[in-house]
């Protein structure tokens, strides 16, 4: 019995050895059969071989510009109050570059589209706090793409500000006052001949036509601009050799200057500069008349490149030299770019005049063509940056250097000061102006030296 389990024991032991050996034979590894490497060529690397996976270049591609349905520029302007003249001559130059840009150019170039662009603008009423405000409102609640400025440096330099606290371009047509651009601003861009350099160019005239006219008088307003203006005479008048002789300023709001007049008298000038806007300036040159005060010539700020200023003095307007930033006789077009090497965009000059005339029956003004060459200036900066991005739009006007309409626009890239444009200075002959400086645009001679008071009311016109 013993025996007879051993055995069975014993078969089991050999068929679970079998069973073991035939699992081993059937799951072992595949032979491998090692390889040489091929032999490397002398002086390349030798890498060890394995698989690298290179994955698959991805190109990176801009996201596509968010483009609005239209593109709303912001602004005040004094439509009523001290400066409304000047603001509502402003508005109607708006209105012809929204025409040109939406109905004559197609609209702004950006992200493949045409887009059109929209004017949001209030009346300030030539107020320092209501500007405030009221750009506050453009941005926060109207929320407008961009800002153009206001009229005058007073209401700019309240503007501004408030700009730059936002991070919103402003481009500044209306004030020209130096300081504007020295405040540190990184987003203001001005379009307007700095104040210093506004009335200065008188003497070079002088100069080039009397040499023995050396006695200046100085009258001016004793606000923002005025003040750097007459900076900027009394710098030139250093330079050329002149001697200030009288020199004082008034108040804002003046209107009656005889108190001044009187001790002006009494010195007797070859030359008069004043310092006005466009209410104070008609009233300095009536009572002017009115007093019998002459001198070989007499410059007045502002006031005379308006067309109701000769409308409100008729003859006693004639030979009246003025500063301006662009006058209807200075076309600086295509041809003008050509020579210095640059672009010309927008409409040319009698393009604009042409239109200028349909929509609003008169003659641009220096004021209506300002604001409308800011405009047009911010659809190119628009286009070139090709987005709405405030700083993108900010470098492309940094970049900029072109001619429109308006004359060269170049800035300088830190401060936003303009240095491409220039201003002329025009007189009024026989019921209408002449650019007289400088003689490279010029569209007439200078009459010098201007008639008398006297000889204007007896009907003399100024005819070089």
């Amino acid at each position: 019995m013993v025996e007879r389990s051993w055995l069975i024991l014993g078969g089991i032991v050999v068929i679970l050895l079998i069973l073991v050996g035939i699992g081993y034979y059937t799951t072992r590894p595949p032979e491998v059969t090692p390889t040489t490497p091929a032999s490397t060529p002398t002086g390349t690397p030798t890498q060890t071989p394995m698989e690298v996976r290179t994955p698959t270049p991805t190109e990176t591609i801009a996201p596509p510009v968010a483009v609005p349905d239209r593109i709303v520029i912001g602004f005040t302007l004094p439509l009523s109050g001290a400066f409304s003249k000047e603001g509502q001559l402003a508005l109607k130059g708006a209105l012809a570059a929204v025409k040109w840009v939406n109905e004559v150019y197609g609209g702004v170039k950006i992200g493949g589209k045409r887009v059109p662009i929209e004017i949001k603008y209030y009346d300030d009423e030539s107020k320092r706090d209501l500007v405030i405000s009221l750009y506050e409102r453009l941005i926060t609640v109207d929320k407008v793409h961009f800002l153009v400025g206001t009229y005058t440096s007073t209401l700019v330099m309240a503007a501004a500000p408030v700009a730059e606290k936002y991070g919103m371009v402003f481009v500044n047509w209306g004030g020209a006052s130096d300081l504007i651009n020295k405040q540190g601003y990184k987003y203001v861009v001005t379009t307007w001949t700095q104040a210093s350099r506004y009335m200065a160019p008188v003497l070079d005239l002088i100069s080039s036509l009397d040499p023995t006219a050396k006695r200046v008088a100085l009258i001016w307003k004793s606000d923002e601009f005025n003040r750097i203006v007459m900076e900027g005479v009394r710098s030139r008048a250093q330079t050329l050799g002149f001697t200030i002789v009288y020199d004082k300023s008034f108040p804002i709001g003046t209107l009656d200057f005889t108190p001044l007049l009187v001790e002006l008298a009494v010195v007797k000038p070859d030359i008069i500069v004043t310092g006005t806007h466009f209410a104070d300036g008609l009233a300095i040159t009536k009572q002017l008349a009115d007093m019998g005060v002459n001198a070989k010539l007499i410059a007045v700020n502002v006031a005379p490149s308006v067309p109701d200023y000769y409308k409100s003095l008729g003859a006693l307007a004639e030979g009246i030299v003025f500063p301006s930033e662009w006058e209807p006789g200075v076309w600086w077009g295509p041809d003008y770019a050509k020579k210095l090497g640059v672009e010309f965009f927008g409409p040319t000059p009698q393009e604009f005049h042409v239109m200028f005339l349909a929509m609003h029956g008169e003659e641009p003004t220096e004021y209506s063509a300002s604001l409308a060459n800011a405009i047009i200036l911010l659809v190119k900066a628009i286009e070139v940056a090709q987005s709405l991005d405030q700083k993108a739009v900010r470098e492309a006007f940094s970049k900029l250097d072109i001619v429109t309409f308006f004359g060269r626009f170049k800035i300088d890239p830190e401060t936003g000061f303009q240095i491409g444009h220039q201003s002329v200075i025009g007189q009024w002959q026989d019921g209408r102006k002449v650019i007289i400086w400088p003689p490279d645009i010029a569209t007439g001679k200078p009459y010098y030296p201007v008639l008398t008071w006297e000889e204007k009311k007896a009907g003399r016109r100024a005819i070089p």
